[in-house]
């Protein structure tokens, strides 16, 4: 078995479904699967904190990275018990302080035969975050990740080539290839380590797929952690588009690059100027548009002191500009919020 094979992930997916395919200007009868999507109360200590909806593929994995993600836990030492399935008819479902006047009670709280995340950790004093944020897009999930929060800044000595970075690319593509083609619908991320050597073998070390782009870098935290694979000399993959979310999940991984075939926000960029991240887009082919943390990247003659100098001083320009930009719209929305 090569590598790739072994890292291929299950999809889930539907039997073939009919549907109309139209193609220059012809109609033709068609079938295909469609990915799965499906919705899974998080249970916490006994106490329901929200629902995500997700493909329900390595869930352990996606309910340890989550947590860490999040801040609640530290290592998966953290968990005495994590439990995927039915909800004991015995167990005592509590609604978190936070659900409480939203509609959320009643029978659908007390059912007992619907799929749940039941995590118990060891800090049973543990309080779950109050303000619910629906992740953007995608319906990739719910998060509780506080844009105004810092996180520390990412230490590393990595340094890689675009050619690095486009083979490592292209590698995760490959391994689902097919399922893009068979079922599509959903995301990928990956984690990849670059080789010393240009020419050798840049290999891939987990690899996870999603309908949530926020979901599959929950399920790679969740996978790191609990194989012990290190985050800190690697490159985040992502078919996504790169929110201040995922970017936020990728500071609190300690990734020190993060590469997406498709387009970071500007916010994304803001932050990863600050936390020292470098951020490429539009990672296709051998083309890319680097962001942010130009001098991890390695170039000949070096991108500092090449003609492209001039362009690395434009970024850092554009950063500070908009950076005032943020803090203006922040200083009046605070105001009228304080008139309303």
């Amino acid at each position: 078995m090569t590598n790739l094979e072994s890292l291929a992930p299950v999809v889930a997916h539907s039997e073939p479904l009919a549907y109309l395919e139209y193609l220059a200007e012809d109609i033709s009868d068609a079938n295909k699967p469609v990915v799965i999507e499906s919705a899974w109360p998080l249970i916490v200590n006994g106490e329901r904190w929200l629902t995500v909806l997700c493909t329900p593929i390595k869930l352990d994995y996606f309910a340890l990275g989550f947590l860490y993600n999040e801040g609640l836990i530290t290592s998966p030492d953290d968990i005495l018990d994590l439990q995927i399935g039915q909800a004991p008819t015995n167990y005592p479902l509590r609604t978190h302080k936070a659900l409480e006047g939203n509609g959320v009670q009643g029978e659908t709280l007390r059912r007992r035969d619907e799929a749940v995340i039941r995590v118990e950790v060891k800090n049973r004093n543990l309080r779950l975050p109050q303000h619910r944020t629906l992740a953007s897009g995608c319906g990739g999930g719910i998060t509780f990740v506080d844009l105004a929060a810092t996180r520390e800044p990412v230490r590393s000595s990595l340094r890689v080539s675009p050619g690095q970075i486009s083979d490592l690319m292209a590698r995760l593509m490959a391994i689902v290839a097919d399922d893009y083609r068979r079922v599509g619908g959903f995301h990928t991320a990956g984690l990849g380590v670059p080789s010393l050597q240009e020419s050798d073998v840049h290999q891939l070390l987990v690899v996870a797929t999603d309908i949530g782009r926020h979901n599959t870098l929950d399920k790679v935290a969740g996978e790191c952690l609990a194989r012990d694979i290190s985050m800190r000399k690697a490159i985040l993959l992502t078919t996504g588009r790169v929110s201040a979310e995922m970017l936020g999940k990728a500071a609190r991984m300690q990734v020190p690059v993060v590469a997406t075939l498709n387009s970071p926000t500007h916010l994304a960029i803001e932050l990863a100027h600050e936390w020292r991240i470098t951020l490429i887009g539009y990672a296709r082919g051998t083309g890319m548009h680097i962001y942010t943390g130009w001098e991890r990247i390695c170039t000949t003659p070096p991108i500092g002191r090449s003609k492209h100098a001039g362009s690395v001083s434009a970024i850092a320009r554009a950063s500070a500009r908009l950076k005032e930009v943020v803090q203006i719209t922040t200083h009046w929305v605070n105001q009228r919020s304080d008139t309303n």
